[in-house]
């Protein structure tokens, strides 16, 4: 993937951190990203569901949730998610601290997302101990990112480890008002037996920002 990514940069404008060549429309969506700052959810609805190796949920729990509990230590989520990984805000591949490190490109696919027409853009996230792969869907008109997906292609350690792949969509009603209001987490193999996964969908509502204005979504 990542060979593939490299050898379709030498074709198409990436869009790179300060220093490298930058596409305008990705930039668009980091300009984006800078001016919704502070956005903060108010809560999260959690919902966990387990699969069996046929795609039929065997069990499900769901459960409303304030981000008070990840911070005095509980782990809603159950041993087998880390449960700071359900706190997403800020942390998209448009945020500008993270653009040293993000390469992307545009597929030339276009698509409805959302009830939005968008380009599909495919990125690499050289993180710390781990390199993420995915594509982003950028609204055509604004340039106001609507989705990403994206799975971890290597790990620093050569532990076995589940595969995750996480889908996160953004809302938004303008440039001044964009923010994650759901993000959907597929866990395989690892720490499961006979074939089941877990699917974890959690929604965010009642965002508050540094005015103390409220956004329900």
């Amino acid at each position: 993937m990542i060979l593939s990514i490299a050898s379709a940069c030498a074709k198409f404008p990436c869009a790179r951190g300060r220093g490298g060549i930058e596409d305008p429309f990705w930039q668009k969506a980091v300009e984006v990203a800078q001016a919704n700052k502070g956005w903060v959810p108010g809560f999260r609805v959690l919902k966990i569901e387990i699969i069996d190796k046929h795609g039929k949920v065997e069990q499900s729990e769901e459960a409303l949730l304030d981000f008070m509990s990840t911070e005095n230590g509980d782990a809603p989520a159950g041993s087998y998610v880390d449960p700071s990984s359900l706190d997403i805000v800020g942390k998209s591949p448009f945020e500008p601290e993270f653009q040293k490190a993000i390469s992307a490109y545009p597929t030339g696919e276009t698509n409805n997302v959302e009830g939005k027409q968008c380009i599909m853009y495919e990125y690499v996230w050289q993180r710390e101990d781990t390199v993420l792969t995915g594509t982003a869907w950028l609204e055509q008109e604004t340039g106001i990112p609507v989705k990403t997906e994206f799975s971890e292609n290597e790990r620093a350690k050569a532990e076995v480890s589940p595969r995750q792949h996480v889908t996160v969509v953004f809302w938004s009603e303008s440039y001044d008002a964009w923010f994650p209001k759901r993000m959907i987490m597929e866990i395989e193999a690892g720490f499961l037996v006979f074939g089941r996964s877990v699917r974890i969908t959690v929604d965010y509502g009642d965002y508050i920002k540094q005015n103390n204005s409220i956004i329900s979504s």
